[in-house]
């Protein structure tokens, strides 16, 4: 089943927190839903809200 992802508020989120965004990318099914590249490196989804997480921890 796919799930709805609000890629546009992820990117928004992480640009207000100061990162670099660069692609978005779909990945196939079985592999995972999107990757985002966060200051140069590629993050899964489960990897981006971590961080968010962790930074919003901080604030």
């Amino acid at each position: 089943m796919k799930h709805e992802i609000d890629t546009g508020l992820i990117v928004d989120t992480l640009r207000a927190h100061g990162h670099t965004v660069g692609h978005i990318v779909p990945v196939p099914d079985n592999a995972g839903e999107y990757e985002f590249e966060v200051d140069g490196v590629l993050l899964t989804l489960a990897e981006t809200r971590d961080l968010l997480e962790r930074e919003d921890g901080d604030v």
